[in-house]
């Protein structure tokens, strides 16, 4: 059975990621939901699409186009969860929670990287 780009472990890492921030952004403070929070939630999104357009793409130069983009959006996406603690949007638990789900997102596109060249 051939593998589909949703079989790829760095999806399955970015897709459970989004499921913890989604529950984080229903407990978000009001006034920062719709600008801090859903510009997180997008961030991820975009993410995941990148990564899915990477895992479909045979063209070496298109797959690294791709694993770049997502590598910036997810150093932004780290960026913005440690904003959101440090303005008290988010707790330290939830933060170190997707802290640690991010880092673990990073080293895999890390290494996809380094092993296209």
């Amino acid at each position: 059975m051939a593998r589909t780009p949703a079989d790829i472990p760095l999806v399955h890492t970015l897709y459970a990621a989004y499921a913890a921030w989604h529950d984080i952004l229903l407990k978000f403070p009001k006034a920062e939901r719709y600008s801090l929070g859903e510009t997180i939630s997008r961030r991820l999104l975009e993410t995941i699409e990148l990564i899915l357009g990477a895992a479909s793409t045979a063209d070496a130069a298109e797959k690294l186009k791709h694993l770049r983009e997502a590598s910036a959006k997810l150093d932004t996406l780290k960026l913005l969860v440690r904003l959101a603690k440090d303005c008290r949007c988010l707790p330290n638990q939830h933060y170190l929670d997707m802290e640690s789900r991010l880092h673990e997102a990073g080293k895999m596109i890390g290494g996809w990287l380094k092993s296209i060249g």
